[in-house]
């Protein structure tokens, strides 16, 4: 199974990075977003909540598009089928999922340097800073594979997945939201239990996804 889950694994990274498409546009919009933003605020410095609220929904509508693009391009390109007759389902997942891991991470390298320095963001904890992305990204990703599975057996867009991604992440992205105000007020108390619980929500909804992928990915 690992040798499957590399080898498909690298096939997405060769095929993604071979166009580009999902990548370009997420941070061409994670940019353009900030830039707009910081020249709207005009060097006017905003609350650490409302810099957290601004900063997820920056990543979370970047990402989307990369998310759901895993598994729509291979209904689009038609290589589902020849995928599944040459690796286990097990397989098929987990490699889409650690995709997904990979590239919110990418785009978080991106995004929050970019934010940071032009909306002059002042992170009092950076430790619970990091903690609160990774594992807030770890939870946007492993519940977004799944849907991206479902939505591209539906004959869904991107659209589609943003729109039925948005409810069930709202309680993620709140808890986000919170805990990094947190980790820009200092108040790290409540933030470190949170990426527990983003750990554990991550843990349901993964062993949740890998029961019944293959109902939802075998037609």
């Amino acid at each position: 199974m690992l040798s499957e889950i590399f080898r498909n694994l690298r096939k997405d990274f060769r095929v993604e990075f071979r166009n580009r498409a999902a990548i370009n546009i997420s941070i061409a919009f994670a940019g353009i977003t900030t830039l707009a933003i910081s020249l709207t605020a005009g060097g006017v410095s905003f609350s650490p909540r409302v810099q957290s609220i601004m900063l997820w929904i920056i990543m979370f509508f970047s990402a989307m598009n990369g998310l759901a693009h895993i598994f729509i391009r291979e209904e689009e390109e038609r290589t589902s089928l020849f995928l599944r007759l040459n690796s286990s389902l097990e397989s098929v997942f987990l490699s889409k999922l650690l995709f997904n891991f990979i590239f919110f991470l990418i785009l978080q390298v991106v995004i929050c340097p970019l934010y940071i320095f032009f909306l002059q963001v002042d992170v009092k904890s950076p430790l619970l800073f990091l903690l609160i992305l990774v594992s807030g990204g770890i939870a946007i990703s492993s519940s977004t594979t799944i849907l991206g599975a479902m939505v591209s057996k539906a004959g869904g867009k991107g659209s589609l997945f943003t729109v039925i991604s948005f409810p069930i992440l709202l309680p993620v992205l709140w808890i986000a939201i919170t805990s990094t105000t947190d980790a820009l007020e200092k108040r790290a108390s409540a933030g470190f239990g949170n990426t527990l619980f983003f750990l554990a929500f991550s843990g349901v909804i993964i062993s949740i996804s890998f029961l019944l992928f293959k109902y939802i990915w075998v037609e």
